[in-house]
């Protein structure tokens, strides 16, 4: 793993293109300390950036996920966001799980994060019709709590 991504973020900056490795539950780099520790084997020097799943924080993660976001401040490449319950890797439509959105999106612009926030409901693929607006409306309620903070 430290070889081929040493060699694929290398390979990207030649380029000019920033990637990022999403700590993934159930695979080989599964949590933000083992991103963390790939980074630092590979000096910190090799542009891999982090692609930082919220609902996996939430999920698997040690520190709350506005606490994760700091933690990987200055390297994040790319959001996903759902909702989520501890301890369950399930993308969950806003508002079926666990986390408090407003300090989570207050985090990500602490962080300077300007980048794309993506929903994640792979799983909400066929009602997206009734999904798409209705994430969008709480996110937007969300950041308005968070700027009002």
């Amino acid at each position: 793993l430290e070889r081929a991504c040493d060699a694929l973020a290398r390979a990207a900056a030649a380029c000019g293109v920033r990637i990022g490795i999403e700590p993934e539950p159930g695979m080989l780099l599964e949590r933000i300390d083992e991103y963390l520790a790939l980074c630092a084997a590979l000096g910190d020097s090799a542009p891999l950036g982090v692609t930082l799943d919220l609902g996996h924080c939430h999920s698997f993660e040690d520190d709350p996920a506005g606490e994760c976001v700091h933690r990987v401040a200055g390297r994040i490449v790319n959001v996903h966001i759902e909702d989520a319950r501890r301890g369950v890797h399930e993308h969950l439509d806003f508002g079926d799980g666990e986390i408090a959105f407003p300090p989570v999106l207050a985090a990500l612009r602490a962080a300077g994060y300007r980048g794309l926030v993506c929903v994640e409901l792979s799983r909400h693929s066929h009602v997206a019709h009734v999904t798409v607006p209705r994430a969008i409306g709480y996110l937007r309620a969300a950041e308005r709590q968070a700027v009002a903070a």
